[in-house]
């Protein structure tokens, strides 16, 4: 168009092209003013949080000095000799680990205690609320920034998330809606295994799984955030077991997390994705369960796995975050060991910088360096693998294996046929004798209003409650050792609730640098608000941190040949291993001042580190055991004993004596690291010195701790073994129908975390089930009828 034609269209009329364009540049840069005014206005706001965060702190500060010297006057006097000299006397938390020696004393520390927790979450949640207030306002400014937040769908997402409460979002029993009390598959916990098993089984169109889960959604902050896992423990989302006195390890009484939610325990847990080595599940097979050779294990392993390679470009499908700090030699992996395809993500997320030095020490004592724990070997040094999604949150089994699509009726390709019910408390099995053939039939359960309902299963009932759930069900329903009172005896297996294993950790706490960054920096109103921003806005920071960076996995020859010589010598040495390639120990670094399992606060909010020494290998074994007592209704029922009988054999004491020793040989080399630095605070050489073996294993027993791997007491084995509960099919020896399926069932623990070998277990399961049923000519599929027909 020329300039004269174009000069004869401007008319200033409502039409004229040039006015337009003028018009929408003005409203263009009027929307750009108030868009910065905005950011100004959010900005001064933040300042504000931040000032008041600031101010918040001091006071919380002032306080704790002025109590902790009056707790500390009350120390001096002389201790009583029976207290505990390495733990507070059962408490959910306290602040530092002193002796008590007077009850006013002990009353300021715990009321310090509720202080500081009220205080925290009052400026939590209040920040929080301001918080997303501001990120409202930057959501409004996505067009003209678009770099400034990641994600807003993600981060409304996320709100949702952090605004959840356990309680709100229920899917219970629904008497109006719930008419449907057939279903092909019954599963009895919707965690690590149930989750798993449930989906793979709903891939047949042709069949509906009834998940019946005691808890609730795991859609909760404490859970999705990797590095807040431990707040949940002693919660309503954990069962809250306590083993009873253990007397050999200080006749104390000991926690045992387990997960009470969907997902389980992988919804608890530090999302450590280890596989551990081959000879263990050969050794498996060697005990009597053909087909569980890791040959044969592999593959499964590697079907529920989708790895996440770092290497991968930004902008892919399965690649990692762009902004999160990289340490690519602490990124190394066997790409034939890992499988890509499955719904359960694994991957390399945050690292502290001193994970990396202590990878760094390690070698410089003379660890090799391991490529990758799930590759050919799974000693050295390295940094764990984790199940965290590439947007930093925690991909338990439930997100992984249960999403949305697949338990509402009429998902995704055809499938949706998972039917999960929360809050449902399942109290017995259910069976029926068809020509003198034992088979379980169906489940009693007390709903969310405890009410009493039964359902039926007209293929398999499905017991997946871990290694204290499944025995307990089973012993509630008369199927165990001899007849126990008050429960009517079904079926004799005197395995039942026997062959209980468990890692148990020693622990060492040091105090580093205030140059070294730590998770106990980031407690402080302030940073913890940051830390929670960084989290929300791009998946990043402290709180995607599994907490159990850097590990190392060891044999004792390798760490103290002459204390293993000299033990070989006196007769005394009890090998527990599967083989020279299976660690007797497992070291792990922790970035903060952990104790009792995250529950002790520390003295300040300096940098400290824990390490840790797992005992790998254990040869003291416990039992699961249920003792009757009367519920709400008054009706008879049962609650278990846990006793894992910990440390019973003094080897176990011996082999974590060796181990703090090793853990001091690395901390000296990191002291003389000018970034990072080790003085030992928890329990100090000076209590436990090095050379006084008698004083390392009396802490042994006054401080070890699980680190919630029960396994075993349901275990797996052929018939002729009076001690095994399942075939290598995992069906329940003597009753048709019924089969465990989860950790319960290993015959021996694994030198490994036990989750990835859990979902493994849990992937065969759901094959073993499909082949046996599309080749079987078992009795047809029982009428539906409606649940008011099966009310009690």
């Amino acid at each position: 168009m020329s300039t004269t034609t174009l000069a004869a269209t401007h008319d200033g009329g409502s039409g004229c092209l040039i006015c337009q364009s003028k018009n929408q540049q003005i409203q263009a840069k009027d929307e750009v003013i108030r868009a910065k005014d905005a950011v100004i206005a959010a900005k001064d706001d933040a300042i504000a949080q931040k000032d008041q965060a600031l101010k918040a702190e001091r006071e919380l500060r002032e306080q704790l000095q002025k109590q902790l010297k009056l707790a500390s006057a009350g120390v001096k006097a002389k201790a009583t000799k029976d207290k505990d000299p390495y733990h507070h006397p059962t408490k959910k938390a306290s602040l530092v680990n002193i002796k008590s020696a007077s009850s006013q004393a002990q009353e300021e520390k715990d009321a310090l205690t509720i202080y500081i927790r009220n205080v925290t979450e009052s400026i939590t949640y209040e920040m929080l609320h301001d918080a997303f207030s501001i990120f409202g306002t930057i959501r409004t400014l996505n067009v003209v920034h678009p770099k400034m937040v990641g994600s807003v769908a993600k981060l409304s997402k996320v709100a949702q998330v952090l605004k959840y409460r356990p309680q709100e979002g229920k899917a219970p029993w629904d008497h109006a809606k719930d008419t449907l009390v057939h279903y092909d598959y019954i599963v009895l916990g919707g965690g690590s295994a149930g989750s798993v098993v449930a989906s793979r089984l709903a891939e047949d169109p042709a069949v509906n799984v009834l998940v019946l889960e005691a808890g609730y959604s795991d859609e909760v902050l404490a859970s999705r955030a990797p590095g807040l896992y431990s707040t949940i423990f002693q919660t309503d989302a954990d069962w809250n077991y306590e083993t009873v006195p253990q007397a050999h390890a200080g006749n104390r009484t000991m926690m045992q997390p387990r997960g009470k939610l969907l997902g389980g325990c992988s919804s608890i847990n530090a999302m450590m994705y280890h596989r551990g080595p081959a000879s263990d599940y050969d050794e498996w097979e060697a005990l009597g369960n053909p087909g569980w050779s890791f040959k044969e294990c592999l593959p499964y392993f590697k079907k529920s796995e989708g790895f996440n390679d770092p290497n991968l470009p930004a902008d892919h499908p399965c690649g990692p975050l762009t902004n999160r700090v990289r340490y690519p030699g602490l990124e190394t992996f066997d790409s034939q060991a890992h499988g890509t395809e499955g719904p359960w993500q694994v991957t390399f997320h945050h690292l502290f910088h001193l994970s990396s030095r202590f990878v760094a020490a390690s070698q410089a004592e003379g660890i090799q360096f391991n490529k990758d724990f799930n590759g050919e070997s799974t000693l050295g040094v390295n940094r764990i693998q984790t199940f965290i999604q590439r947007d930093g949150i925690r991909s338990s089994l439930s997100r992984a294996f249960l999403r949305s699509e697949d338990v509402v009726p009429g998902g995704k390709n055809g499938r949706g046929r998972v039917r999960v019910v929360f809050g449902a408390d399942a109290k017995r099995i259910l069976f029926q004798c068809k020509r003198e053939v034992k088979m379980a039939s169906g489940i009693e359960f007390l709903d969310h209003n405890n009410v009493r309902r039964r359902v039926m299963a007209t293929r398999e009932v499905l017991l997946c409650g871990g290694a204290f759930g499944s025995p307990q069900l089973l012993l509630a329903s008369g199927v165990g050792p001899l007849p126990q009172p008050s429960i009517p005896h079904f079926h004799t297996l005197a395995g039942v609730g026997a062959n209980l294993q468990d890692h148990l950790g020693l622990s060492v706490t040091f105090r580093a640098r205030n140059r070294c960054q730590t998770l106990n920096q980031e407690y402080g109103a302030y940073n913890a608000m940051k830390s929670l921003f960084n989290f929300i806005a791009s998946g990043t920071g402290p709180l995607t941190t599994q907490i159990g960076e850097g590990v190392i996995f060891v044999r004792l020859e390798d760490i103290a040949p002459e204390w293993v010589a000299q033990e070989k010598a006196n007769g005394t040495y009890q090998e527990r291993a599967s083989g020279p390639g299976s660690p007797h120990l497992e070291i792990i670094l922790l970035p903060g001042f952990v104790r009792r399992h995250g529950t002790i606060l520390a003295p300040d909010f300096k940098s400290y580190y824990t390490v840790t020494a797992l005992l790998m290998n254990p040869c003291s074994f416990g039992t699961f055991k249920v003792a009757p007592k009367t519920d709400k209704e008054g009706s008879v029922d049962v609650e278990g004993v846990v006793d894992p009988n910990y440390l019973a054999e003094s080897f176990d004491a011996r082999v974590l004596a060796q181990g703090v020793k090793f853990i001091r040989r690395i901390v000296r080399r990191l002291n003389n690291d000018p970034t990072v630095g080790g003085r030992e605070v928890f329990p100090g050489e000076a209590t436990v010195p090095d050379h006084d073996d008698r004083a390392l294993e009396k802490y042994a027993r006054e401080a070890a701790e699980t680190y919630y791997h029960p396994v075993g007491t349901c275990k797996m084995g052929p018939a002729s073994d009076p001690m095994t509960v399942v075939d290598n099919r995992l069906n329940v020896h003597g009753i048709e129908r019924l089969r465990v399926i989860d950790a319960s069932v290993m015959p021996k623990l694994v030198a490994a975390h036990t989750c990835a070998p859990t979902v493994m277990i849990a992937e065969r399961a759901a094959d073993f089930i499909k082949e046996d049923w599309s080749s079987s000519s078992r009795d047809a599929r029982i009428q539906t009828t409606t649940i008011a027909e099966a009310r009690l």
